[in-house]
């Protein structure tokens, strides 16, 4: 109802109420808690449990409603305008513009900035900022209230924050020093704010006090919280070390990473248990129930409500306790995938799950991080990916109460109120056609048992039949049978999905039975065709029908997935309703598709070894159409999970016939990426396949497979171990071409750990064999590798002239990858010699060619080899760009070994700068790495920078002698300044 007078309503500070600008007085301090529980709910109905409980906590009167309702009626004539305040089952809503309440104007304004460019941001937020005048509710002292007053003081906080970005961006840092220091003096711990003080310091010329502001929060940490600073300060605190000037953002450096579900639009209910997930200062919070009760939909929810408290990360993992056919995920892999998802490469990621957990809590050391553990199966899974600090937010879903799960406060979610049930019902359904038959619909969502999953079903189903009514729905479900199948027993989920699939015409029945086959979790509208038998287009249509039903949801466009209990009753159905045959026929169809796209998009990643990958023969699917690398690339990502499903799952006839062709065909592709726990299980399963076929052959692949996997883990020994015994079954197969290839893996094995004679041998061995077989492409690398380790040894003729060798083979049978590392090495060689012009232009054309073809391995070794060509013709700032980038791309890729010669890159071109102390930092970074994967040539560079960087001392003695006794011990000249020697080619697939 439009009203007559002009209402204002101030929570940040005392509670004032203004009509026509005029002061009125809200009453005492329960009068004034009463109007402040509804006005933070404005336009929404608070039941009356809810207010007695914002109003007296959990001690209230005897007769609390009574005394509420006459709080109510005195509001209503302060207000002037009675009909604002009215009862609406179960309780009562104040009707108000959001504008005329300072709270929801602040966040408005809030949100607006954080929506907009950065001028347009800064007026909003200062505007935002000056509707406080004091803590919110400040004469007020209640539970609830002062819950809230935490929550609103850290918004205010954040918004600070976020103008103190922009006020630094803009060059305001005179002006907002004073206000700086006396926030951070009241927030001492905030890490955020300590960067704000520390770069508004740097900012005005004072970075000998900047660089004291950073070790005080440091020292702070350490003694309080027993943490160091986090990324971001630490990389502030590098940047005024390294820097004369300013970042040149005016801003701390970002580090956010946010992976939560898309939040549900007609989210319903759940009122109370949102409040205690919000209100509550618990830094561990689980919400259990039972299956389909809206466990995930409401910490989703919750997280979105969160995510600005916690802005450095917002993170979301299933589980899988009670995914259908799918072991709960261990500890060490879902710590493997948090990790990952923090930006740590593979390479980086320990083995151990207590070594994981002990890096993921370093990661999160000083962020403010929030943390969605969804679908746990019970305290011992989740333990271990806890924070050990303050800071972050951790909420867990689980069907189980975790009791047992130290200082966690829990909420447990019952079936729905009657109310909120109707209500979520007609949300789905649409206002006006569950209002007509208000009978109807109580007894709809009593048959779906109250519990959300079913109700939405069944709206969903009604909703797409606008000849029925709700009491025709009501009676459908009446006169249906639970199934027993369901693993949970519940028959209003039985009955509502029963419901569901009996009304789906016979194309769209077929389609989600089949869907119960697949052996992942997401399908695309190709797997979907191929499990159906259909069109692509066709296939598309029918899964978006079954979204609009929520038989299936969407969590990215073109993705489709089953809840749990959905895949499980479609699964059971198929496994019913469909003959062995037909089950057979579609996983058949199922794994061609995933076995000729893997292949199509090999051929555009790595077209000139299509010959030494399987021949998969014609496609019996539509396969995805892949023209270029980022889009082979892309679905190769996309379809990750489920190609290692399929190449790790039984096959249709009880064998695993396609488990060896999707590991040789994947190889290149996870080795690029260093997706290595992924090839761990597809490798793996290939050669338990393998060896229970009894095929020889395919078990020598797999063999060498692994090894080249545990190469790239840094695990030498157990990789020799594998390409041994792949090597023994070569030759008792009288097979020289996998001989061959074999020879080469352990020349690579031995590469890394500078054993150069015995890799020398291995790769000599490799391409006599290649020349025997009249593998051109097998001769380019192995004479390539030989041409490494010549290098290695200081023969840099010998190097030369092998690697002219390789990129003549490499050229002449247009192998753009071994082109690329033949002129990479070449490029070494002569940088070595001291050649340098040939040198940069061979390096320019490997950089080139690595580009162009998306190869960021070879891309960081030629961006290696050119750092130093450039620091010896004394162009320091060009050889530290050259560095930095194959540092990230070592660390992007998950290539330990370039990360460790990028550091040593850095440390010499620090040493070359005059700047000894950033050169003795990167160089015991570089030593660090080199002894985690044995490298000992790297291990030999570092401790020679050390000993250079270090003057005069002691500890630059020893690492004088420590390097050359490395260098003696390997049989490698000194290396000087003239930096690495070349790196290995990686190894294709046997």
């Amino acid at each position: 109802m439009a009203t007559t007078s002009r209402l204002e309503f101030r929570l940040l500070g005392d509670i004032e109420v203004l009509v026509d600008s005029r002061p009125v007085d809200p009453g005492p301090a329960r009068q004034r808690c009463v109007l402040a529980a509804l006005l933070v709910d404005a336009n929404r109905v608070v039941p009356v449990d809810r207010l007695v409980a914002r109003v007296w906590g959990d001690d209230p009167p005897l007769r609390a409603r009574a005394t509420l309702h006459s709080y109510l009626s005195r509001l209503r004539r302060i207000l002037a305008e009675p009909d604002l305040l009215t009862a609406r089952r179960p309780g009562y809503v104040l009707a108000v513009d959001p504008g005329a309440v300072d709270l929801h104007r602040f966040r408005r304004l809030v949100a607006r900035a954080r929506e907009v460019g950065d001028e347009q941001a800064l007026p909003l937020l200062e505007q935002a900022l000056g509707l406080w005048r004091d803590q919110a509710f400040a004469l007020l002292d209640a539970p609830w209230l002062n819950r809230l007053r935490d929550t609103l003081d850290r918004e205010r906080l954040d918004a600070e924050l976020d103008r103190n970005d922009l006020v630094l961006r803009f060059g305001g840092h005179a002006e907002l020093l004073p206000a700086l220091s006396a926030r951070s003096a009241e927030h001492p711990l905030d890490e955020r704010l300590a960067g704000q003080v520390v770069l508004a310091l740097h900012h005005a010329g004072r970075s000998a006090q900047a660089l004291d502001q950073y070790q005080r929060i440091r020292r702070r940490l350490a003694e309080e919280l027993g943490v160091d600073p986090g990324p971001a300060l630490q990389r502030l605190h590098q940047l005024i070390l390294t820097t004369d000037s300013d970042t040149g953002t005016g801003t701390l450096p970002p580090v956010r990473v946010h992976t939560l579900p898309r939040d549900v639009e007609d989210f319903t209910g759940r009122d109370l248990e949102r409040d205690r997930l919000l209100g509550t200062s618990a830094a561990l919070t689980t919400i259990d129930g039972m299956a389909g009760i809206g466990k995930t939909t409401l910490a989703v929810h919750v997280a979105h409500l969160l995510a600005d408290r916690y802005p450095d990360a917002q993170l979301f993992i299933d589980l899988h306790a009670h995914t259908a056919d799918r072991e709960p995920t261990d500890p060490a892999t879902a710590l493997g995938v948090l990790l990952r998802s923090l930006g740590t490469p593979a390479e980086r990621v320990p083995t151990g799950v207590e070594e994981r957990a002990a890096l993921w809590r370093a990661a999160l050391a000083g962020r403010r991080a929030l943390l969605v553990l969804d679908n746990a199966s019970g305290s011992a899974q989740v333990r271990p990916l806890l924070p050990g600090g303050p800071g972050c937010r951790v909420l867990i879903t689980s069907r189980r109460r975790l009791t047992d799960l130290e200082s966690a406060r829990g909420v447990s979610l019952e079936v729905l109120p009657h109310d909120d049930a109707a209500g979520l019902f007609a949300r789905v359904l649409g206002e006006d056609r569950a209002a007509a038959e208000p009978d109807a619909v109580a007894e709809v969502v009593r048959r779906c048992g109250r519990l959300p999953l079913a109700i939405r079903i069944a709206a969903a189903r009604l909703r797409t039949r606008p000849a029925w009514t709700v009491a025709h729905l009501a009676e459908r479900i009446r006169a249906g049978s639970p199934l027993a199948e369901l693993a949970t027993g519940d028959r209003s989920v039985a009955a509502a999905l029963t419901l569901s699939y009996q009304d789906l015409p016979p194309d769209r029945q077929r389609l989600f039975r089949s869907l119960g086959l697949h052996p992942g979790t997401e399908v695309g509208a190709h797997a979907a065709a191929a499990l159906g038998d259909l069109g692509v287009a066709t296939a598309d249509r029918l899964l978006e029908d079954l979204v609009d039903l929520h038989l299936l949801h969407q969590p990215a466009p073109g993705r489709y997935r089953c809840h749990d209990l959905v895949r499980a009753f479609a699964a059971r159905l198929a496994a019913d309703l469909d003959t062995d045959d037909d089950r057979r026929a579609a996983l058949t169809r199922l794994f061609d598709l995933y076995l000729h796209a893997a292949a199509r998009a090999m051929d555009v990643i790595a077209p000139r070894e299509k010959s030494r990958r399987p021949d998969v023969g014609a496609a019996t699917t539509t396969v995805p159409a892949m023209t270029d690398y980022d889009g082979a690339m892309a679905w190769l990502e996309l379809e990750r999970a489920n190609l290692v499903a399929v190449a790790t799952h039984a096959g249709p006839d009880g064998s695993d016939g396609r488990a060896g062709d999707l590991s040789a065909i994947l190889l290149r592709y996870l080795d690029l990426r260093g997706h290595h726990e992924d090839a761990l299980a597809v490798h793996g399963h290939a050669l338990l396949t393998a060896r229970a076929g009894g095929d020889r052959r395919l078990e020598g692949q797999a063999l060498g497979n692994l090894g080249t996997v545990y190469e790239r883990l840094g695990h030498y020994g157990t990789a020799a171990d594998h390409h041994l015994r792949a090597l023994a079954l070569a030759e008792q197969l009288d097979d020289p071409a996998l001989t061959g290839r074999t020879h080469n893996n352990l020349g690579n094995v031995h590469l890394a750990v500078a054993d150069h004679r015995e890799a020398l041998a291995h790769y000599l061995r490799a391409l006599d064999l290649a020349r025997e077989t009249g593998d051109r492409t097998g001769q380019s690398r192995s004479a390539n590798n030989a041409g490494i380790v010549h290098e290695r040894l200081g023969h840099y003729d010998a190097a030369v002239a092998r690697h002219r060798e390789a990129l003549d083979l490499a050229t002449e049978v247009d192998d753009v990858a071994g082109r690329g590392y033949a002129l990479h090495s070449l490029g070494n060689a002569y940088q070595r010699l001291g050649r340098h012009d040939e040198a940069l232009a061979h390096l320019g054309q490997a950089l080139d060619l690595a580009r162009s073809t998306g190869n960021r391995s070879l891309e960081g070794y030629a961006a290696q080899g050119l750092g130093y060509v450039h620091l010896g013709l004394g162009r320091r700032a060009e050889s530290a760009d050259h560095f930095r980038r194959a540092l990230d791309l070592g660390r992007d890729t998950g290539n330990r070994g370039l990360e460790a010669e990028a550091l040593n890159g850095l440390g010499d071109a620090a040493r070359a700068d005059d700047r000894p102390a950033r050169a003795v930092a990167y160089h015991r970074r570089a030593l660090a790495l080199a002894s985690e994967t044995g490298d000992r040539y790297q291990q030999a560079l570092a401790h020679d920078g050390l000993g250079d960087a270090l003057g005069d001392t002691p500890e630059a003695h020893d690492h004088r002698d420590r390097a050359l006794a490395l260098y003696t011990d390997l049989g490698v000249p000194e290396a000087g300044t003239t930096g690495s020697a070349g790196t290995r080619e990686q190894e294709e697939a046997p």
